[in-house]
Order: structure tokens, then C-alpha cells, then sequence
């Protein structure tokens, strides 16, 4: 059974109107995350999609940035729930990511910094922001920094996205090989992040 935990990006939104309070969120049916990859052949992506979820957190914010820091704010997924859309890719990605002994990959964040020059006077935001978070992949946990884009396609509800490019071996992974290595799976991955987030309980007209 799939289970995602997401504890992530909606206070950037929603923290005008209930600062430093205890925020809810909804997170949507149509959130995905993927990991996309490269063969000598061919490309490949894996898929999880996420279960509406409702989660909450705390945050805060300075005068002059709006500096949010996060506690147990993490995205988790089981390694397993991840789909190649192939028997033999799935199972070769569950290898690889050591899924046996590692049976979830985590993404933590840490810190968000958004500029008030990038903010204008109806709350939006006028280019993407710097977050600070770490990715536990196979038992390994690295830093990385996301540039995450926000938009809002419907009313009250705002989508938050971002693309980083990892090295398997920097989490202590080899790339796989099939086919008696005719087939060989680039080094670099990409973690493509895809939200759909929501106010809960929705605000009233």
C-alpha cells in the first residue's frame, strides 16, 4: 500500500493569513513524484503518486525575509510504490536503491528563503525560490538546493514544482547494467517534484 507523507511548501502561501500559527493543507490527488534516467538506449521515468492527504506544521517568518523553517517537514515515499511502467525496470530500480534494506526514500526540508522584493502586492510571487532540503536515498543522506516554482491553475489551489539533478553515486549507488551490460544506466537522475496543495479546510466565499 502506497503512503506518503508530505509536510512541505504550502506556508509560502498561506502564512499571510495565519502567521505563525498551526497550518493545515490538503494535498491533491494529482501530486506526483518522479525519478526520470537515462540509458545508452533509451530514457525512462518512475512514478509515485500520492493519496489526498491533510498535514500540518509550523512556521515562521523575519521582516525582511520570509525565512520559514520547517521541523519533520519531509516527503516519504516506499521505495516499492515507485512504477517504471516495466516488470524488469521496476525491479531492477528496486535493486539499485537497495528497496530490501531501505524500504523508503525521504525528502526533508529545512529552510525556505523568499525575498519580499519577490513578493507583490497581491501575494504572489515573481520568480521561484531557494529551499534548503536534504534527500535520504538507500540509507544515505545528502543536502541538496531546490529553486521551487509556485503557481495557482485553480482557485485555492497552488502547485509547487521543481527538478534537481542527482548522481547515484553520491548516495553510494552503481549505476545497473542489464543485458550482460549491453544495457548501462547513466550515473545522473533527475528528482522531479510535483505538488498540488490546497487550504484545509477550504476558505469560505
Amino acid at each position: 500500500m502506497r503512503r506518503i507523507i508530505i509536510l512541505i511548501f504550502a506556508y509560502l502561501y498561506f502564512s499571510h493569513l495565519v502567521t505563525g500559527q498551526f497550518i493545515k493543507v490538503l494535498v491533491q490527488p494529482q501530486s506526483m513524484l518522479q525519478i526520470q534516467g537515462k540509458t545508452n538506449v533509451n530514457s525512462f521515468q518512475c512514478y509515485c503518486a500520492p493519496p489526498a492527504s491533510v498535514v500540518g506544521f509550523n512556521a515562521e517568518s523575519s521582516s525582511e525575509t520570509q525565512k520559514i523553517n520547517f521541523k519533520k517537514a519531509a516527503l516519504t515515499v516506499l521505495t516499492k510504490s515507485l512504477d517504471c511502467r516495466h516488470k524488469i525496470m521496476n525491479r531492477d530500480m528496486y535493486q539499485t536503491l537497495k528497496a530490501e534494506h531501505y524500504p523508503t526514500i525521504t525528502l526533508s526540508i529545512s529552510q525556505v528563503l523568499i525575498p519580499i522584493h519577490s513578493i507583490n502586492a497581491r501575494w504572489k510571487l515573481t520568480g521561484p525560490i531557494a529551499t534548503e532540503a536534504y534527500l535520504t536515498l538507500a540509507g544515505m543522506k545528502r543536502k541538496i538546493d531546490l529553486l521551487v516554482t509556485i503557481s495557482q491553475p485553480f482557485s485555492n489551489i497552488y502547485r509547487f514544482t521543481a527538478k534537481k539533478s542527482l548522481l547515484l553515486t553520491d548516495f553510494g549507488l552503481t549505476p545497473p547494467t542489464a543485458l550482460m551490460g549491453m544495457v548501462k544506466v547513466k550515473n545522473e537522475i533527475i528528482l522531479d517534484i510535483d505538488l498540488y496543495i490546497s487550504a484545509y479546510p477550504a476558505p469560505t466565499s
